[in-house]
């Protein structure tokens, strides 16, 4: 049997059962060696070797027939015709232990051993244990690594979270001990170019470990060369940001008009006192050019101020009051909206969307490398991820390894120019009570959600260990102890879940708050002094000249 008629077989079914019926050793080695190669004999592919060889003959064969569906019919006698006791051994996973499910002979018949059963689950529960190598990273609030200085100086790592506990309760309910070791470039797994695979993906693509804690995410080019287990939580990314001030802003006496309105403002004064002197310097009847009101009266309406207007000032005067109704409708509203911006103080969470952050030339995004969404981004060829992946060459997207996860947040997206895109659950320790200031919560999440993600545990393509490990995540996930566990990890999680976005304050305005008010005000006076000085210069020339 060659190479191409076995993928013929594993194309035809998934489950099949295959035979091999030789007393040929090298022929046995070779088939069972090929198709294991191939990944035909995934676990639910069954395998029956039927030999006349002494058992003793496939001992190389071991840890083959023991990490497979496998047993093996050793046939005692010259001939299969001629058989005089038929013996069915199944070897145990890990130690490679032979144990005898059942035999037959001519006398006593077909007698079964009652602590086994053909083709049984052997991974299920290991009957002799096992030592595996299990690989993890640093993954708030699923997996938490801290470091822990023994007495003899040595650095050791201390792992613990609601995965942890997962890990704990498969191992005892598998019966194995595991050695839980962090990958050397700190990263999840992503493709690279030559084909390669880093981080814990490539590990156990390498087989230098038996499965993967992660919680991983869900994507098609990690699905093709990992299997992933059943679910254990679903999340969406989210914009993690931080939260304007809530102290007065010493310029907020500018704040209630935006600039666009105190541009149009200045420019209908402009005109106004433009048209004022126009009109002053026409006689509609031809009669007299005098001026009627004078250009300084809309000036004193706009410092409210009482204006002059002649009596026989006559049309002008509708100029005049609809300048006058102008100013009082911009003062009222400029007057309360003030008011209520020191009263109620409203706090920024600016991006709440992919579209606005894009939009803001000023903002800059952080991303953990070699995680699935770090390879979303690098394999999107259209649509707002894109746009965003595009933001690199402006230098706005940065990326950063997963154990630097707390320290970026805690020195770049708390100056406020810096973003995280990130599953939401991973944030949520950052919107508890420890993060606040003053009492108020320092990060908010955006409402737009996008990229949702399924998150599981990985094994290497076509392991035995999936179907075990599914059982036992079900078991925590249906019966609520997953979430359970992620909500005791941090109790005040939900505390700035859903911050208030304004706030109402009855405290004393300080000097802090409003000196802007008075910058301006000595400003003015320094501008009244100044001018006060030339003119009574200018007003000295002009008599010196006079005199001479």
């Amino acid at each position: 049997m060659n190479i191409h008629s076995l993928i013929q077989i594993e194309k035809s079914s998934w489950c099949v059962m295959l035979i091999v019926v030789s007393d040929d050793y090298e022929y046995l080695n070779g088939i069972i060696q090929l198709a294991t190669s191939n990944d035909l004999l995934v676990w639910p592919t069954r395998l029956l070797v039927v030999s006349s060889l002494p058992i003793q003959f496939l001992r190389p064969l071991e840890q083959w027939l023991s990490a497979i569906n496998a047993m093996v019919i050793a046939v005692e006698g010259t001939t299969f015709s001629e058989a005089k006791r038929s013996s069915v051994y199944m070897y145990i996973p890990y130690s490679h232990r032979r144990v005898l499910v059942a035999s037959w002979s001519p006398m006593f018949g077909l007698t079964y051993n009652d602590n086994y059963r053909l083709f049984p689950n052997k991974f299920q529960r290991l009957a002799d244990g096992a030592n595996m190598t299990v690989v993890g990273n640093n993954f708030p609030l699923h997996v938490i690594i801290s470091k822990i200085e023994t007495e003899d100086g040595k650095t050791e790592f201390s792992f613990q979270g609601p995965l942890v506990k997962v890990l704990e309760m498969l191992s005892a309910k598998m019966n194995f001990r595991y050695n839980l070791i962090q990958p050397s470039d700190g990263g999840w797994g992503v493709l690279f170019p030559n084909g390669s695979w880093n981080g814990m993906i490539g590990m156990m693509i390498r087989k230098e470990v038996d499965f993967g804690l992660g919680p991983f995410g869900v994507t098609y080019i990690r699905s093709k060369v990992i299997d992933y287990t059943d679910p254990l939580i679903m999340d969406y990314g989210r914009i993690l940001g931080r939260r304007g001030d809530t102290e007065v802003d010493p310029w907020g006496f500018l704040m209630p008009l935006t600039p666009t309105v105190w541009a149009a403002f200045l420019a209908s004064f402009l005109l106004i006192l433009f048209l004022a002197k126009v009109a002053s310097r026409i006689d509609w009847n031809l009669r007299e050019l005098s001026p009627k009101i004078p250009v300084a009266t809309y000036v004193r309406v706009l410092f409210q101020q009482d204006p002059i207007v002649p009596y026989n000032s006559g049309w002008e005067k509708m100029l005049l009051g609809g300048w006058l109704l102008a100013v009082l409708v911009i003062i009222e509203c400029y007057s309360t909206n003030l008011t209520s911006l020191l009263a109620v103080r409203y706090i920024a969470e600016p991006y709440q969307s992919m579209r606005i952050l894009l939009d803001d030339p000023k903002a800059k995004m952080v991303w953990v490398a070699n995680t699935a969404y770090a390879q979303i981004l690098a394999d999107v060829d259209s649509g707002i991820f894109y746009e965003a992946k595009q933001t690199a060459k402006d230098g706005r997207i940065r990326y950063i390894k997963a154990p630097e996860y707390i320290t970026a947040v805690d020195n770049l997206v708390s100056r406020g120019d810096h973003v995280l895109i990130n599953p939401l659950i991973i944030m949520k320790i950052f919107l508890t009570e420890s993060y606040m200031e003053k009492g108020n919560c320092k990060f908010y999440v955006s409402k737009e959600t996008f990229l949702p993600q399924t998150f599981c545990m990985v094994v290497p393509r076509n392991s035995p260990l999936r179907h075990p490990i599914n059982q036992g995540i079900r078991t925590v996930v249906e019966g609520g102890l997953y979430n359970y566990w992620l909500d005791n990890v941090i109790p005040n999680a939900k505390s700035c879940k859903n911050p208030p976005t304004k706030i109402t304050v009855k405290a004393s305005l300080t000097f802090r708050n409003l000196w802007g008010v008075f910058a301006v005000l000595v400003a003015g006076y320094i501008i009244s002094f100044i001018m006060l000085c030339v003119e009574i210069a200018v007003s000295k020339t002009n008599q010196l000249q006079k005199t001479h």
